[in-house]
């Protein structure tokens, strides 16, 4: 499929056949990563796969029981890595900086812009994706897993495979919901349009619903963002 077709298509597989990717498709993935546009062209990111089934269990249940995890052909994590610039910095002689929020920002941006290459990539070639955002369930717990030295945060997770369900498209906001000229808009227009979207559907019910479960203050996002600055603060980052 060309680009603007597998963007427009595109849906979130979590059930997959159980099927191994060949290895000049698996390296056409990888290698479209590493590809991928980088503040300053540092990278400021890793990219972990996780071939260990065992290994792979025990993080699917800290995520909050992902089965797609498991049974997919192949599973990625992505790593904000400052520990390799600061030891770069050492290597060449230059005293380094404790990580920061900005450098946590641009590690992010970095390690989603390789992904989304990973995924554009991998649904060019027919197989499923789906990001694990629940990663940040307990990312001390995962760092552990993963022996993460100081420096470095789990973002996010990556599973890729052969699609065993064919779900519809979700539908997306409506265009005045999130595009603007030159001003962000001083009438909420944007938020009357968002809320307005889907009504008589059953997207109308659940978009509703999924605002209250990550936004409200008893949401999720709240549980998730103390145990992300926990971690954080554990792995030497300054924020």
């Amino acid at each position: 499929m060309d680009v603007y077709q597998v963007i427009t298509t595109h849906r979130t597989i979590r059930k997959y056949k159980e099927a191994t990717i060949p290895p000049e498709h698996l390296e056409k993935i990888i290698h479209s990563a590493l590809r991928a546009p980088s503040s300053s062209n540092l990278q400021a990111y890793s990219i972990i796969r996780i071939t260990d089934k065992n290994l792979r269990k025990q993080i699917a249940e800290l995520a909050g029981k992902q089965e797609q995890i498991v049974t997919a052909s192949e599973f990625f994590i992505f790593i904000a890595d400052m520990y390799r610039l600061i030891n770069c910095c050492r290597g060449i002689g230059v005293e380094a900086a404790q990580p920061n929020f900005l450098m946590l920002y641009v590690a992010t941006v970095d390690a989603a812009l390789a992904a989304q290459n990973m995924t554009l990539t991998a649904e060019s070639l027919g197989y499923g994706t789906c990001y694990i955002g629940a990663i940040q369930e307990d990312p001390c717990g995962i760092a552990k897993l993963l022996n993460l030295p100081e420096y470095t945060y789990p973002l996010f997770g990556l599973t890729i495979g052969v699609p065993d369900e064919d779900p519809a498209l979700r539908p997306r906001l409506p265009r005045e919901a999130i595009l603007h000229e030159n001003r962000y808009p001083d009438d909420d227009s944007n938020v009357k349009a968002a809320l307005n979207a889907f009504k008589g559907t059953e997207f109308h019910d659940s978009f509703k619903r999924r605002i209250k479960r990550y936004y409200s203050e008893a949401g999720r996002y709240k549980d998730r963002y103390n145990r992300m600055k926990n971690c954080l603060l554990k792995q030497g980052f300054n924020v």
